[in-house]
């Protein structure tokens, strides 16, 4: 290992993990700064001064004090994460797609939100009872839809594929939609407006490390400027 380690560093190249398969990937380590620098460029994400670890803390516990509906009280000792620590930007390369883009992955077990964004997703789908008329659980199910379908010479199968997915969701009709469906299932303006205020809490704490910088989307950044939770 120690000679496979002093190879690469006398190369100036990294190790890196292919996407959609077990395959790894020796790649030159300014390849892979300048296809990280493209993808926090295009997706307008910026660095911030220092680590807002402890500051996301404490705003996690406040969350969870004052939103009783939600959370009981025995339950907030499981819901923090006492040494909570940053998310790391994590590279994986698309090897299947041409100029070999990067798959960011990042590792939010230690962040401070964590559990409570775990307990909120439960929470929702209990609260909420969506048609869900488009989706479909997996390739199984599309299969089976596919074949009470009537083809004939003029159909067509497109597939469309969103880039860099979740640094580019709708941040303000994500709540306003959430908002609409928990009071189309009759819960209380109360319980609305704590469990708003918990995805919020959530949303904002959208950053991760590379190296030795802090990025944050600007869109998370400018959140509170266009969404408040009332």
């Amino acid at each position: 290992m120690n000679c496979i380690k002093k190879t690469l560093q006398n190369n100036e190249a990294s190790i890196a993990r292919a996407d959609r398969s077990k395959a790894i990937v020796i790649i030159k380590t300014e390849d892979i700064n300048r296809k990280v620098n493209k993808f926090i460029k295009d997706n307008n994400i910026k660095h911030t001064n220092k680590d807002p670890t402890e500051k996301y803390q404490a705003i996690v516990q406040h969350t969870l004090k004052n939103n009783n509906l939600i959370i009981e009280k025995q339950q907030y000792k499981y819901l923090m994460n006492v040494k909570p620590t940053t998310p790391k930007l994590n590279i994986y390369i698309k090897t299947h797609k041409e100029d070999k883009p990067i798959r960011p992955v990042i590792n939010n077990t230690q962040a401070p939100a964590y559990k409570i964004a775990k307990y909120i997703n439960k929470k929702v789908q209990h609260l909420l009872s969506l048609p869900n008329n488009y989706n479909t659980k997996n390739s199984y199910g599309i299969a089976e839809e596919l074949n009470k379908i009537r083809i004939n010479e003029n159909s067509r199968t497109v597939t469309l594929d969103i880039k860099d997915l979740y640094v580019n969701l709708p941040l303000n009709g994500i709540m306003h939609a959430t908002k609409y469906w928990l009071g189309k299932n009759n819960n209380g303006k109360d319980v609305i407006k704590q469990l708003l205020n918990m995805i919020d809490t959530v949303i904002q704490q959208n950053y991760f490390q590379y190296k030795d910088t802090f990025y944050q989307p600007v869109k998370v950044k400018q959140w509170g400027h266009h969404y408040q939770v009332q």
